[in-house]
């Protein structure tokens, strides 16, 4: 966004200030030492990711950084839509995400997920790279640099609109299957597996549990499959008002488990992020867990802790595996 704006007139220091105003809202993260843990939990990508903050900020930062640049003829009006298009951009493609966003802070703490996007996906990043390299190594007042810009941009475009096409089209088939496959059941998510847009998990919903089925193109006729994850909320009975409990329920939206870990702890997993099929230990392994634990002063610690010794490797076979329509080593790994 830099370099489309102002990049004829500041050249690469246009894509520098782009770079620092797409960064910008991820800072918040700053915060979190400082922070308890359930405010922690809802601070990440809220307030500096609200359209009122990126609105402010576009105003009252124009001036300064056009008069960084008053030699090259920048407008303070040029350099507001360098930060606001940097700013909102990045704020957009987060909400292609599964993770949430609350962009309507501090109003309302609705958090805005379209679930067309994995959190990280090279795919639509590589363009946009690739597209800025060779921009930069372009004259400054080349027409060529401002055309090979927007055609990466485009390209990346393109690429979440098939994103959508290809999100549609799975909670169709998903929805199809689920009719004469479940009843009672509500399908409540469908998002990306990891680093693709082929390959889409549903999350499903029972009183009881939820069910995990993926889908991809190339399944052809064969029968859904479905892992079955028991809720055992009860777990969670001894944590129930606590400010840290809530907190991850509203993180979640309410679509979480509970285990029971080895160490003792009480593990609150959310549902709506992918897992990782570990094939050396041949079970589930979520990502997204928070491992509670009440201190005798009565405090509540919630680390959020990753799985380790996974065979990411291996993991990533199976998803190749899958994506292809693949499902018999896929199966074999069984839920946690």
């Amino acid at each position: 966004m830099g370099e489309l704006v102002l990049g004829r007139k500041l050249g690469w220091r246009g894509a520098a200030w782009g770079a620092f105003f797409g960064t910008l809202p991820d800072l918040d993260v700053i915060a979190l030492p400082f922070l308890d843990a359930a405010a922690g939990i809802r601070w990440h990508r809220g307030l500096s990711h609200s359209i009122l903050i990126m609105i402010m900020a576009s105003l009252i930062l124009a001036r300064p950084v056009a008069r960084c640049h008053r030699e090259r003829g920048v407008k303070a009006v040029e350099a507001g839509w360098l930060i606001f298009w940097a700013w909102s951009t990045h704020v957009l493609i987060d909400c292609f995400t599964t993770y949430g966003t609350q962009i309507f802070e501090p109003f309302s703490d609705a958090r805005v997920a379209m679930n067309v996007m994995f959190i990280v996906d090279p795919l639509f990043t590589l363009p946009l790279l690739i597209g800025l390299w060779m921009a930069l190594r372009l004259p400054r007042d080349s027409w060529r640099r401002r055309r090979v810009m927007g055609i990466s941009v485009c390209v990346s475009s393109l690429y979440v609109m098939v994103g959508f096409a290809m999100q549609s089209w799975a909670e169709n088939e998903i929805s199809r299957h689920m009719k004469n496959d479940l009843l009672d059941a509500e399908l409540v998510q469908v998002a990306p597996s990891s680093f693709n847009t082929i390959l889409w998990r549903g999350l499903i919903e029972t009183k009881e549990g939820y069910y995990l089925t993926y889908w991809s193109p190339f399944d052809g006729e064969q029968g859904a499959a479905y892992d079955y994850i028991e809720k055992k909320c009860e777990i969670m009975n001894s944590y129930e008002g606590t400010a840290e409990l809530d907190a991850l329920k509203w993180f979640s939206r309410r679509h979480w488990v509970a285990r029971k870990g080895k160490d003792g702890r009480s593990v609150f997993i959310d549902m709506r992020f992918t897992e990782i099929r570990d094939p050396r230990s041949g079970i589930l392994q979520p990502i997204f867990q928070w491992h509670l634990e009440r201190a005798e002063s009565g405090s509540v610690s919630v680390p959020m802790e990753r799985p380790t010794g996974l065979d990411y490797a291996g993991a990533g076979v199976l998803i190749w595996e899958r994506i292809w329509g693949g499902q018999e080593r896929w199966e074999a790994v069984k839920e946690f």
